[in-house]
């Protein structure tokens, strides 16, 4: 194997057997979470905090009076994309839809929802309150090396690639 990526995602069919009253609640916790971090300075975590005008695509900027550093007041510190982006996606995202369907709905392009969605994972990753079940998947990148293989199935592909003891 010259190299992988392992993308971690939620697991889908985890998300399309909560009940709306779980879904609700689950969002609800995130939303709380969004909140509370859009709230404080992402560099030292103080309360402390001032507006100081709009970036140029018209997100509120602050400033931290403990530290003196500028930031962007939102989910993800250095995101640039606003909360109402945020929770959209969120919304969306939760409810089963596709990334696809997530970057048309919330007008972003697919790269962005990629983006928010690796950091969607990363913010239940790191917050146990909030439940959720997650899978993956291994991206190999193995050059030449992979034979064309029109019309066959996952298992004759791995019998060969196997057989070519990659």
């Amino acid at each position: 194997m010259r190299g992988g990526v392992f993308s971690e995602t939620l697991d889908r069919g985890y998300l399309n057997d909560l009940s709306e009253k779980d879904r609700t609640s689950v969002v609800e916790h995130l939303f709380a979470l969004m909140e509370s971090r859009s709230k404080g300075c992402p560099f030292c975590s103080s309360s402390r905090v001032i507006r100081k005008g709009y970036s140029s695509s018209g997100t509120q900027r602050y400033a931290c009076k403990s530290c003196g550093k500028g930031f962007i007041g939102n989910v993800v510190p250095n995101s640039h994309i606003r909360i109402d982006t945020w929770k959209e996606f969120c919304r969306s995202y939760l409810k089963g839809s596709s990334i696809h369907k997530c970057a048309s709905e919330c007008e972003v392009c697919l790269k962005t929802a990629h983006y928010m969605k690796c950091r969607l994972v990363d913010m239940f990753r790191d917050n146990p309150l909030i439940p959720m079940v997650f899978s993956g998947e291994v991206l190999l990148d193995l050059g030449s090396r992979l034979p064309a293989i029109p019309g066959q199935d996952m298992v004759n592909l791995r019998n060969r690639l196997q057989s070519d003891n990659i």
